[in-house]
């Protein structure tokens, strides 16, 4: 240990001696051996000065041992951890204090080097050298080598804690403005001692005696609390907010808080009065000594620009730019404001950029605006840089006069009137609401007085109105201004009350009728009957909210219906709601799930479904309910639209994004909602009609996304009850709303939806562009440059727009037309749109079935008294060709195309007396027809096949009469637009509709199937000859066949389509739906699918017969009989396919005049097919009829020979194909004496 001791003193000796002479720095060799075999050891080093030229210098010095025994380590660290270890190598250097920071040692091939207690690594050392422990802030303990640049372990940094103090000081004095001044004078901060600085030092409560006790304002940006506005009282009266006087000094020594810790809200109620003795505390030493009386003291902002350049240091307090400005204007201040009347004193507090804002306070105990405006003129001569008038503002300790709604739905008013000071003229008034300024509009009504001040009146108060309101009046010289916080006291959610208005109950003596009524907490409710309350009999229906009374019905026998009013009102509240029980003793002619019960001409109410407000109203009409008034819209929905009424420009960006996120979340109860999507349309209208609106792209984006919502094909039933309507102009409000918006579209971008294309470019002299791959816009030679243009192309709009034109009637529905292609709008600016007199469109048919009257046409919003229709005026057709159709318009606006759809106009009265006379002509024939069959039945009947051949005939006879008979029901039950113009719904009602079209479907296929029948029959007689079938069994196949399969194909269809609402057609006429289910199909394909099998059977009959020959039948009854099946089959079989396929063909190509009309002709003469092909033509029914007519004059041969003429001229025409006359002759022969030929 000595040799350690003395190695350490001589090498710090040396060191110092040579730092000493020399007076510099002598680096020396770091790198520790890797081997060393004496047993100590040292190697000094200097690392570096600490301190400048003092008069005592003061050195670090690194000293580098090394160590083969780790107990010498460990000893050396408890001499030096021991603390008191002291060397003195002369008489004036002394070593102070010796630690270890580093300890590296050999790990495999590499050193890692160890930090000491209170000594970490730099990071440089750490990301360099690698850490062998974690980096923690920017520091390692541990690294794997020994640094090559000398540098080891330094001592850990470790900041400094600061405690931060708020001491309240009690000041007695008589002028403080002196105070304010002295305060002013300092920079701060302010060092008391090296650990102690003053930040900053303001006057907070300045405390005053006058007549009536103690009273304690708050400085600027300061306020007394809630409690102790609350305990002291205000000084102006108010206790319910956070207030700037109190009538006492709070003994517990808490002054006025800075204002930024407060929420300016309404403090927690005191129930009851507080009635609290003050406190007797005897106040410290400390506590400011009364002075004079103190009148009410006025704090004007007053504010000046000054045409200087503003220079950043003036925003800093502490600078000498700021402090130095700061004297001189308050000075200047100070001499011109000083001889105003009641002059306390004047304070800059602060200067703002825009040249140089300057904001100081004026404090007096009066305010006259005439010396004001003289101080003012005065001080902007004496200072040459003022840019304009000093403008002052008083803050009114007094809220606005307020008269609260209580209850959302009522009004509210505010009103701002000085009573404090006097403002004179009051030149314009501002109100701003939560920070926003107020515009009149909507529910909010401004009603200024130059005298008295500006009153705020809000209708249909909402929860959303709860927040802070300021009013500001500007006059001349002084600005007054007032706020007032409506909280959720003043304004609260009324009542909902829940109950039907109408029920419909038919009177049953004794029998009770439920009335429930339901509103929300807290409120509760009560049943009246006039204006007695039926408290005896009330009783509560599982919910505490929900009240239900158990109405008796009295003695019946009444002739007429009974009314009885009842009111569900809410207690102590004028809130009540009227339900009409409505009680007679005739039958229900209306019942539904939805509405219930009800007689003709009775109304019924039903809820809106969650989540909307409303009601909807039925009126029992002809055995259905039918809406007379729907109000339902959803609620958020409805909550926008009020927005929507007092938007400001500034928040249309957030509204609309708002707006479309509302309509995604609820997209299909939307587009199921016809007073919803009218909603939206009015919401749209009211963005477009805000006159400074400048829509960027996110603002037309957010507006598409929510317009794509609308005009989807789902939406397309609540667009046809909205345009039904003639009191709603929603889909020419909404392309009113699209052209508006366009007009004020900035920037340039392309944007799609899936329904909507939009594209905002520029073009210089022509333009063309191909949108959406469906129209395709070209703009010639137009002399222009750099002209911006806005396109957007509605793909599914012909499910919004309404199809009338400016040449049809005035009604929503043009039967005849359809809108055939993409809507376009074009926008250019509207200098520019009178100049443009060449617009091609090429638009892509949207259904290319139509071929018919393409008309080139723009959405006229003047047509109809400004309800819009499609007018061709000022464009022309120029092509149809491949499915596109080409047009020339002198104009810009909103474009597409309408074509044929239906019947073409000049057919349809020809149709009609085709149809009319056809089916009276087919209904005659078919009875005629059961007529003759029933005449002749038993003398044609004699063998199973003639049996079965006229059991088939008869019922196809007796199906399609029924068939034709259910027709003309379904056409009386439904409003046809060809014949019932003047209406406006077509809607077809769905109970007796779909009855009607049950029995059409069975008793149509049941014709077919007939047919079948009579087919097979043909087949099984032909092919099979030796083959017996007796009658029953034939029979019993042939009625399975006839009416089994048509009812299992009727019952099937019903039950796959009716439960979705898509078994019928909707509109217009009773048959199978098309469009929605395809239901159709379960009439044509088993139609057609007949009519294929027996056209392939006549197909075999016939080769059969011409292969073997008529001869082969066993007698000559059974041939009469197959000649006849085949005939009546391979006519009646055609024909009626034909007709069937006629009518598909009108369906795929309705504005095609041959096939409807081609289409009549045969479907309405298809009875008279039956008696002409199936009876008439049968040779031994006319003989019947011959022989048994009393005006016969030949007989039975002459008939015979008739006959015999008619078929064997009929046979031969077979037989002369295959050249076997003789054994035609043979086959007669043979069979001569059989029953005649046929």
């Amino acid at each position: 240990m000595a040799i350690f001791k003395t190695c350490l003193s001589i090498c710090a000796l040396l060191l110092t001696l040579t730092i000493l002479e020399t007076g510099s720095f002598i680096e020396s060799p770091s790198q520790v051996l890797p081997e060393h075999n004496e047993e100590e050891s040292c190697i000094p080093h200097t690392r570096g000065k600490r301190s400048g030229v003092l008069a005592q210098v003061e050195y670090d010095v690194d000293v580098y041992l090394n160590f083969t025994d780790l107990g010498t380590l460990d000893a050396l660290g408890s001499i030096l951890d021991g603390g008191g270890f002291s060397l003195a190598l002369g008489p004036t250097v002394n070593v102070t204090h010796i630690t270890i920071t580093t300890v590296c040692y050999p790990n495999g091939s590499n050193f890692q080097c160890r930090c000491e207690e209170q000594y970490v690594w730099s990071l440089s050392n750490c990301n360099t050298y690698g850490a062998c422990d974690d980096i923690i802030d920017n520091t390692c303990g541990c690294i794997n080598s020994i640094p090559t640049n000398g540098q080891y372990c330094v001592p850990q940094t470790v900041p400094l804690v600061f405690d931060e103090y708020q001491i309240i000081i009690e000041v007695n004095t008589n002028d403080v403005n002196q105070l304010r001044n002295l305060l002013n004078s300092f920079t701060f901060p302010v060092q008391i001692s090296s650990s102690v600085n003053i930040l900053d030092a303001n006057i907070t409560t300045i405390c005053s005696q006058d007549n009536t006790g103690f009273q304690c304002y708050c400085e600027k940006d300061y306020l007394w609390p809630c409690d102790k506005c609350d305990t002291y009282g205000n000084c102006y009266g108010n206790t319910r907010n956070t207030c700037r006087c109190i009538n006492a000094i709070p003994p517990d020594g808490q002054y006025c808080q800075p204002a930024d810790q407060y929420n300016v809200t309404a403090c927690p109620l005191i129930t009851t009065p507080s009635t609290t003795t003050p406190s007797t505390t005897t106040l410290p030493s400390t506590t400011p000594s009364p002075t004079t009386p103190s009148p009410t003291r006025f704090n004007l902002e007053m504010t000046v620009q000054l045409n200087e350049t503003f220079k950043e240091a003036l925003n800093n307090t502490s600078s000498a730019e700021y402090n130095n400005l700061k004297d001189y204007m308050e000075e200047l201040l100070n001499k011109e404001y000083g001889g105003i009347t009641g002059f306390i004193g004047v304070s800059v507090t602060g200067f703002r950029e825009g040249s140089i804002f300057t904001d100081f306070d004026v404090e007096t105990t009066e305010v006259k605006t005439a010396e004001l405006a003289e101080a003012n003129k005065a001080f902007s001569l004496s200072v040459k840089s003022v840019i304009g008038n000093v403008t002052a503002l008083y803050n009114s300790k007094h809220d606005l006069g307020f008269t609260a709604p209580i209850y959302t739905g009522n009004s509210m008013t505010l009103e701002c009137k000085p009573s404090d000071i006097t403002v004179e003229e009051i030149s314009s008034v501002e109100w701003t609401f939560g920070g926003s300024e107020i515009k009149e509009a909507g529910r909010r009504t401004i009603t200024p007085d130059p005298k008295t001040g500006s009153v705020l009146k809000i209708e249909n108060t909402r929860l959303q109105d709860i927040g802070i309101y300021q009013c500001t009046l500007m006059g001349d010289v002084l600005q007054f201004r007032q706020i007032r916080n409506v909280t959720g006291d003043d304004i609260q959610a009324a009542p909902i009350i829940v109950s039907k208005s109408y029920i419909n109950v038919k009177c049953l003596e004794g029998k009770t009728v439920t009335l429930e009524c339901c509103v929300q907490s807290p409120f509760k409710v009560k049943w009246f009957k006039d204006s007695r309350a039926l408290e005896p009999t009330l009783t509560e229906n599982g919910n505490p909210l929900c009240r239900t009374y158990e109405y008796p019905l009295g003695a019946c026998g009444e002739p007429t219906s009974l009314q009885v009013n009842f009111t569900c009102k809410v207690d102590d509240l004028d809130y009540s709601r009227v339900t009409t029980l409505t009680i007679s003793e005739e039958p229900f002619t209306c019942k539904d799930d939805e509405y219930g019960k009800g007689r003709e001409g009775e109304l019924s109410s039903e809820e809106c479904p969650p989540g909307q407000v409303g009601e909807k109203i039925a009126k029992c009409d002809k055995g259905k309910w039918i809406l007379v008034e729907d109000t339902c819209v959803i609620k958020v929905i409805k909550e926008l639209l009020v927005s929507s009424g007092e938007l400001q420009v500034d928040d249309v960006p957030n509204f609309v994004g708002n707006l479309s996120e509302e309509v995604k979340k609820v997209q299909k109860a939307v587009r199921e909602s016809p007073n919803t999507i009218s909603t939206i349309v009015d919401i749209l209208s009211n963005i477009a009609d805000l006159d400074t609106l400048q829509v960027n792209q996110p603002v037309i984006e957010s507006v598409l996304q929510t317009v794509d919502v609308i005009i989807g094909e789902d939406s397309r039933e609540s667009w046809t009850v909205l345009n039904a309507n003639e009191s709603n102009n929603a889909s020419s409000d909404l392309l009113d709303s699209m052209e508006l918006l366009s007009d004020k579209i900035v920037g340039t971008f392309t944007f799609e939806t899936d329904a909507i294309l939009f594209n905002r470019s520029t073009f210089g002299n022509s333009f063309s562009a191909n949108l959406n791959s469906s129209v395709v816009l070209d703009i010639p030679i137009t002399g222009f440059r750099n002209v911006s243009i806005t396109t957007i192309t509605f793909s599914t709009l012909n499910n919004v727009m309404p199809v009338r034109n400016s040449s049809s009637n005035p009604k929503n529905t043009d039967p005849v037309n359809a809108l055939n292609a993409a809507v376009v709008l074009i926008k250019v600016n509207e200098t520019l749109a009178k100049e443009i007199r060449n617009v091609t469109l090429s638009y892509t048919k949207l259904n290319t079935t139509l071929t018919q009257d393409p008309q080139c046409v723009f959405w006229n919003f003047k047509q109809f008294d400004k309800r819009g229709a499609w007018d061709s005026d000022g464009c022309e057709f120029v092509s149809d060709i491949n499915d596109t159709v080409t047009c020339r318009c002198d104009h810009l606006t909103s474009f597409s195309i309408l074509m044929s759809t239906g019947i073409p106009k000049e057919l349809k009265e020809l149709l009609d007396i085709i149809t009319y006379v056809g089916v009276g002509i087919s209904l005659a024939s078919l009875v005629i027809c059961l007529i003759i069959e029933g005449y002749v039945w038993k003398a044609i009947t004699k063998n199973s096949t003639a049996f079965m051949r006229h059991v088939s005939i008869i019922n196809t006879a007796l199906s399609l009469l029924i068939a034709d008979i259910c027709f003309i029901i379904g056409a009386s039950i439904a409003d046809n637009p060809a014949e019932n113009p003047e209406k406006n719904n077509y809607d077809v009602p769905v109970d007796p509709c779909s009855t009607a079209t049950f029995f059409m479907h069975f008793f149509y296929l049941a014709v077919f199937f007939w047919m079948l029948v009579s087919g097979l029959l043909l087949l099984y007689r032909t092919v099979m000859v030796f083959s017996h079938m007796s009658k029953s069994v034939m029979l019993a196949i042939g009625f399975l066949l006839g009416y089994g399969c048509p009812l299992i194909i009727a019952v099937v269809t019903v039950a796959a389509t009716a439960p979705g609402e898509g078994y019928i057609m909707n509109k217009e006429a009773c048959w199978l739906n098309w469009k929605q289910t395809k239901a159709l199909l379960a009439f044509v394909i088993p139609a057609l699918t007949i009519v294929c099998i027996n056209i392939i059977i006549v197909i075999v009959v016939l080769f059969k017969m011409l292969r073997r020959g008529v001869g082969d039948a066993s007698q000559r009854d059974e041939r009469h009989t197959l000649v006849v099946i085949l005939r009546c089959v391979a006519i009646l079989t055609p024909l009626f396919g034909l007709t069937w396929s006629l009518g598909v063909g009108t369906m795929l190509d309705s504005a095609n005049r041959g096939l409807h009309i081609v289409f009549a002709l045969f479907n309405s003469l298809q009875g008279f097919f039956i008696l002409v092909f199936g009876t008439l033509f049968d040779s031994k029914i006319r003989s019947i009829l011959a022989r048994k007519s009393p005006t016969t004059s030949t007989g039975s041969n002459t008939t015979r020979s008739t006959s015999g003429g008619f078929s064997s001229t009929g046979l031969n025409w077979f037989h002369r194909l295959r050249g076997r006359r003789n054994l035609d002759r043979t086959s007669e022969a043979t069979n001569s004496g059989s029953a005649g030929a046929p």
